[in-house]
């Protein structure tokens, strides 16, 4: 078993945080953890604001006021010895909700 979905998802994510140079906080987003019924593949999504360094020049452009990358997680613990793999996919929010977000699932899936 994989144990706690929600804490090893949010271990996960803070593990991945600190793997990177940025400042910016990655959080698990609610209700998108879920556990396989066999307890060994754990799916979550989690979401991260962007520093703009010119938001008013984005929003005139965009029409956005942030940026916010999604990205979609699978971890499994398929082995013995437990070690977990896992597999991660990114993209903008707007890119996500649009034409990228089929794409984003399927590769994760």
């Amino acid at each position: 078993s994989i144990g706690n979905p929600t804490a090893i998802a949010n271990l996960i994510a803070l593990r991945r945080d600190r793997d990177k140079q940025t400042q910016a906080r990655t959080v698990v987003i609610p209700n998108s953890v879920k556990l396989s019924p066999d307890d060994k593949t754990l799916y979550f999504s989690l979401s991260q604001s962007i520093d703009v360094q010119k938001p008013e020049l984005l929003m005139e452009q965009t029409g956005m006021s942030e940026l916010v990358r999604v990205t979609l997680a699978k971890a499994t613990l398929d082995s013995n010895d437990g070690q977990m793999m896992a597999v991660f996919a990114s993209a903008l929010q707007q890119d996500y909700m649009d034409v990228d977000g089929p794409a984003l699932r399927e590769c994760v899936d």
